[in-house]
């Protein structure tokens, strides 16, 4: 009584809701780059950061565009790639991405009714047990009592409804965010690398301008994203590791220069300037 019958029409309509958009969003293309079709999604820039001119993606022998990225799982060149979603069993890029976004939202919104019907229901059986006492913590107890011994694996799934709620709205939250930036998830994660750079190099300038270390200070700020030989030295260092499991990523290393440059730069304190700013946003 204390849940509508017509929640239970709504509930097909959610659960069919579900499953459409989850057919959409894994057999929508998220792109592919070739040959044929590279000037087609050849639409952004190159930062020179992220993403550096000139570069040949060196499995399929073809250029590499800005924001782009070879996905090892489907062995495709995906444009404005974001990242391979294992419960699509599909990367994530240009052409799906506003999919997957629908497919989040419809997922988040389920769990979050869900949860909340089948609160409702409980409380009502509590309601109605007669068992109902002033007191909060006492109808804590009795609640859980019900949903103990009564309705074990209804509370079971309710419990992980309220889990999946959190966990899938705060993954929305994220790719609002990135939205909001322009970024895809792929480039968040490179930019957050860039961040970590210049932190550390304005600490050890910082460090090395208050004390008498001897090191050697670049007077002139470092631009990562120039062409310079210590711009180039630079941003190898900031993507060295950006790949795992010890590769380098194609994105920001596949160039013979920026994997085999390895001079010394430890001892050499720098003026890193000021941070790039994301050209997309």
């Amino acid at each position: 009584s204390h849940v509508p019958l017509y929640h239970e029409q709504i509930g097909y309509i959610v659960f069919a809701t579900c499953l459409a958009s989850w057919v959409t969003a894994s057999y929508v293309s998220p792109g592919n780059v070739t040959r044929e079709t590279l000037h087609r999604y050849d639409n952004y820039p190159h930062d020179n950061l992220l993403f550096v001119e000139h570069q040949i993606c060196q499995t399929l022998q073809i250029k590499k565009i800005a924001r782009s990225k070879y996905d090892k799982y489907t062995h495709r060149h995906i444009p404005r790639f974001d990242h391979y979603c294992i419960w699509l069993k599909s990367p994530i890029g240009e052409e799906n991405y506003r999919f997957f976004v629908l497919f989040l939202i419809v997922h988040a919104m389920t769990c979050c009714y869900g949860f909340s019907i089948v609160s409702r229901l409980f409380w009502g059986m509590m309601l109605n047990s007669s068992l109902l006492t002033p007191t909060f913590m006492r109808q804590v107890i009795v609640l859980v009592y019900i949903m103990v011994t009564e309705h074990i694996i209804l509370a079971c799934v309710n419990v992980f409804m309220f889990i999946m709620s959190v966990l899938l709205l705060a993954f929305l939250g994220f790719h609002l965010y990135i939205i909001s930036n322009n970024m895809t998830t792929n480039e968040y994660f490179k930019w957050r690398k860039v961040w970590k750079w210049y932190e550390w190099e304005s600490k050890r300038q910082s460090q090395s301008l208050s004390s008498s270390s001897g090191k050697a200070i670049l007077k002139s700020e470092v631009n990562v994203s120039s062409s310079s030989s210590v711009a180039i030295q630079h941003r190898s260092k900031i993507f060295d590791t950006v790949v795992a499991d010890g590769t380098h990523d194609e994105e920001v290393a596949g160039s013979t220069t920026l994997n085999t440059r390895k001079d010394n730069t430890e001892n050499t304190i720098i003026n890193p300037g000021t941070i790039p700013k994301n050209i997309y946003n």
